[in-house]
């Protein structure tokens, strides 16, 4: 053997390999427990499904989009969107304006506004 190499002998873990079956040979085996089916899921219609905001959007800005939604009216700032969405003021500051650029959205003073008007806003597009 070489000195840089070291051989088999330094290792202590697995050098007897483990016996095949079961360990406890008179070792009784559990029943297997029936899997709890999960209700079925609520099937959603064409008509019910909103459409996504615009072909354009990743998930994570959609779902600032959808926060924003969340605001109503009201609209909400970038702390409120940061508190709901749970991203950074920072990401929120460049998911709103991707929006804006999208026609979504719209910025009145420090607080940003959800427009419902996506067909039109997309169809200039």
């Amino acid at each position: 053997m070489s000195k840089r190499q070291k051989g088999r002998r330094h290792r202590r873990v697995n050098r007897t390999p483990r016996p095949v079956g079961l360990s406890r040979p008179n070792a009784v085996r559990p029943e297997p427990r029936p899997e709890a089916r999960p209700e079925p899921r609520a099937v959603v219609t064409a008509s019910e499904r909103r459409p996504a905001p615009a072909p354009g959007l990743g998930r994570h800005e959609a779902r600032t989009w959808d926060g924003l939604c969340a605001f109503g009216p009201g609209g909400a700032s970038v702390d409120d969107l940061c508190a709901s969405v749970g991203y950074q003021a920072r990401t929120i500051l460049k998911h709103v304006s991707g929006l804006e650029d999208h026609g979504l959205a719209e910025r009145r003073g420090d607080r940003w506004y959800a427009r419902h008007e996506t067909e039109g806003a997309l169809a200039g597009r």
